[in-house]
């Protein structure tokens, strides 16, 4: 088996790693790492929880070059979440040996004004979401003239129909050598096939070994109308009794229902959505993963990417209409080798989803009633 140092990391990379109880690196780091390191270009794909982010963000600081003030790596992001998860990742990296990295967060919601300011610092590495790197990007406040590498992080969502043209608008502002490396928790499809058309002989690598296989989380539903979904949630919250967990809803409107619908019997428990400030949706997410609130209800906002440790149970209220999306959802339990519990409230016209999970992911969902 492969080793950090075995790798290429220096030692005080390992030391930090080590500090976060990270000492062996995951099959996709393995994968990954040399490809990264020698700027080609890459679709990391693996299991939620397998170390993606790592896989991507270990070769690039290894390869930035701190004698210069130029910005070398752009990493893009479907969701502000993410995209702050990825950057409090990167200073966790930094050590006191290595002062002079300068990294900068780049997200909506935040004042543009003030993160203009912060790019007359000379930032080696940006990250942030879509929108705003986008935006920053065409103004000339972020200058990507020379940014040698650019990370398309959850590419399956930033590859859509839908953003595709914005993504690749951000890399034309790019040098045309420039590295792309794209990762996601999705097996090869069509977003693949874009990667292709955008990059330069992409190399496709997946964890390998038994990490590749499906962590061990527990698929169920129960069966009940609709409107009673409110309810029936709040007798399997009284009844598991979970340690942590997300429930997910489509709309903003509705975790916001939900929320208040379960606030008298659940004071531990917060909501999270797209409407709400980058300081809220950060102070939920603080204490979501403190353990000061038990249940964070959650828009597909908190999907993708976040990686939140003791994660219990994940409740889909609303049944995200995709095998993909679901993957994705679950995927926040269960991770690196833990178990889980992912329960799904199905109305009856929504038990054709439950059917379509299971033949897509290859996946049995056992039927529960609430006597269960």
């Amino acid at each position: 088996m492969s080793t950090f140092k075995e790798l290429g990391l220096c030692d005080s990379r390992i030391e930090a790693l080590s500090r976060q109880q990270i000492t062996v690196p995951t099959d996709i780091q393995i994968e990954g790492y040399p490809i990264v390191r020698n700027q080609q270009d890459i679709w990391l794909s693996a299991p939620t929880g397998s170390g993606k982010t790592l896989a991507y963000l270990l070769p690039l600081l290894a390869g930035i070059d701190l004698s210069t003030t130029d910005l070398q790596v752009a990493i893009l992001s479907p969701t502000q979440e993410l995209a702050v998860q990825i950057h409090d990742c990167i200073r966790s990296l930094e050590s006191s040996t290595t002062p002079s990295l300068r990294s900068q967060l780049l997200i909506g919601n935040a004042s543009a004004l003030r993160q203009k300011e912060k790019l007359k610092k000379k930032p080696h590495l940006v990250v942030g979401t879509l929108g705003r790197m986008l935006e920053l990007g065409r103004t000339r406040k972020l200058k990507l003239h020379v940014c040698r590498s650019v990370v398309i992080d959850e590419a399956d969502n930033l590859l859509a129909d839908d953003r595709i043209a914005d993504v690749e608008s951000f890399i034309k502002m790019t040098p045309r050598d420039r590295q792309l490396i794209f990762t996601s928790a999705t097996q090869k499809g069509g977003a693949f096939g874009i990667a292709e058309s955008i990059g330069k002989d992409v190399q496709w690598r997946a964890a390998r070994s038994s990490q590749a296989q499906p962590p061990a989380i527990e698929h169920s539903y129960v069966e009940t109308r609709y409107h009673n979904k409110g309810r029936v949630l709040q007798q399997l919250l009284q009844s598991l009794t979970p340690e942590r967990a997300i429930v997910f809803v489509h709309r903003n409107v509705s975790a916001e229902e939900l929320g208040d619908e379960l606030s008298r019997r659940h004071p531990q428990l917060a909501v999270i959505h797209g409407n709400l400030s980058k300081f809220a949706r950060q102070n939920a997410l603080d204490c979501f993963r403190s353990g000061e609130i038990k249940v964070l209800i959650a828009s597909d906002v908190a999907a993708r990417g976040l990686d939140i440790k003791g994660v219990t149970h994940i409740f889909n209220v609303d049944l995200p209409s995709s095998s993909d999306d679901y993957i994705h959802r679950v995927g926040r339990t269960g991770r690196m080798g833990a178990s889980g519990h992912a329960l799904s409230l199905a109305s009856e016209e929504e038990m054709k989803l439950i059917r379509r999970y299971e033949r897509d992911l290859n996946i049995r969902i056992e039927r529960l009633t609430l006597d269960d």
